[in-house]
């Protein structure tokens, strides 16, 4: 079994309602496709946090849906943004019936969308 370097702190991570709430009402970029949507907004603290919504009518088996949850944490630690920002994963039904590999290059694609648009704001 692998091993990750980097623990998934509290501070990582986007907590209560009202951290996510934020995030949906004010959010200041999006990035999506066919398999997830990806909010983001300013940061309130000076890292940046994550929530992660997949829910169990899109992802039926709790075990695929710990898998997903596991590559976007990884891919989160692994890919820093440039600022901190509160991001929100969405993801969207099909997710389950991609592999490992397929899911990190879905996020390789939304993290360069939410770039640009970070970009041209």
């Amino acid at each position: 079994m692998a091993s990750f370097g980097q623990p998934f702190t509290r501070a990582a991570r986007l907590l209560t309602q009202y951290q996510f709430k934020q995030v949906f009402d004010r959010n200041q970029a999006r990035a999506s496709c066919r398999y997830a949507l990806l909010l983001s907004l300013d940061s309130a603290s000076n890292q940046s946090r994550l929530g992660l919504v997949v829910a169990k009518k899109h992802v039926r088996l709790a075990a695929q849906r710990n898998r997903i949850k596991r590559q976007v944490r990884e891919y989160f630690r692994c890919h820093p943004l440039r600022d901190p920002r509160d991001l929100v994963f969405i993801a969207r039904k099909g997710i389950a019936d991609l592999s490992n590999e397929d899911i990190r290059t879905e996020l390789d694609r939304l993290w360069v969308k939410l770039d640009k648009q970070l970009a041209q704001s």
